[in-house]
C-alpha cells in the first residue's frame, strides 16, 4: 500500500539549522534530505476534522499519512515550504516498479523506527558498523538500492539490538515533482 504526506522541506533553505545538521552527519554535499523522520522533517499536514478520518491510515503511529494523494495536495495548498511525498512500507522489487504516479521521482529507502521519530540512516554515523555515511544519496540523505536498504536494517537489529525498543521498517520514498499551490 502506498501512504501519501507532505514533509517540512528540509534544505540549505534551513540556513544555520542546515548547515549545523549536515557537518554534523558528516555531508555538506548533501542538496536536501526527504525522510520520514519527524524531527528533521515534520508532517505539515494533519487532520483537521472527522471528515478527515476516512482519508487518515489505518495503522498505528500513522495518524499524518493519507490514503489518498488528491487529500494531500489539496491540504498542502498555502503551507510553509514542504514536499508532498508517497511512501511503502517494507516495499517488494514489485512495489517499487509498479508505482503507478508519474508526477513522482524516487527519492530512495529510508530505515526509520516504528513512531517516526528517528531515520537510521541520517544517525548513520552512530552505527559505523552498518553502513558509512558517504552511501547515502547527495539529492536525498536516502539510500538508493531497495535491497542495500534491507540489509543496512538486518545488520542495525543484529549489530544494534538495544537501538530501539520497535523494529524499524524500510520505506521507499517518492517525491512529488508535480506543481502544487504551495510550490511543494
Amino acid at each position: 500500500m502506498y501512504y501519501y504526506t507532505a514533509i517540512e522541506r528540509f534544505d540549505p533553505s534551513n540556513g544555520e539549522r542546515w548547515l549545523g545538521y549536515t557537518r554534523w552527519l558528516g555531508r555538506t554535499d548533501l542538496t536536501r534530505v526527504v525522510t520520514l523522520d519527524s524531527i528533521l522533517c515534520p508532517p505539515v499536514v494533519h487532520v483537521e476534522s472527522s471528515e478527515d478520518w476516512p482519508f487518515v491510515a489505518q495503522e498505528e503511529f500513522m495518524l499524518d499519512f493519507y490514503t489518498n494523494l488528491d487529500f494531500v495536495l489539496r491540504r498542502v495548498s498555502g503551507h510553509r515550504p514542504s514536499v508532498v511525498i508517497a511512501a511503502a512500507r517494507d516495499p517488494s522489487a514489485a512495489d517499487v516498479a509498479g508505482f503507478p504516479h508519474p508526477n513522482f521521482e524516487l527519492a530512495g529507502f529510508d530505515i526509520v523506527d516504528a513512531q517516526f521519530t528517528a531515520s537510521a540512516l541520517l544517525n548513520g554515523c552512530n552505527f559505523p558498523e552498518a553502513f558509512d555515511v558517504s552511501e547515502l544519496s547527495s539529492e536525498s540523505g536516502l539510500i538508493k538500492s531497495r535491497e542495500r536498504a534491507f540489509r543496512i536494517r538486518d545488520v542495525l537489529h543484529q549489530r544494534y539490538p538495544n537501538r530501539d525498543k520497535k523494529k524499524s521498517h524500510v520505506w521507499a520514498i517518492w517525491r512529488y515533482i508535480g506543481i502544487t499551490d504551495s510550490g511543494a
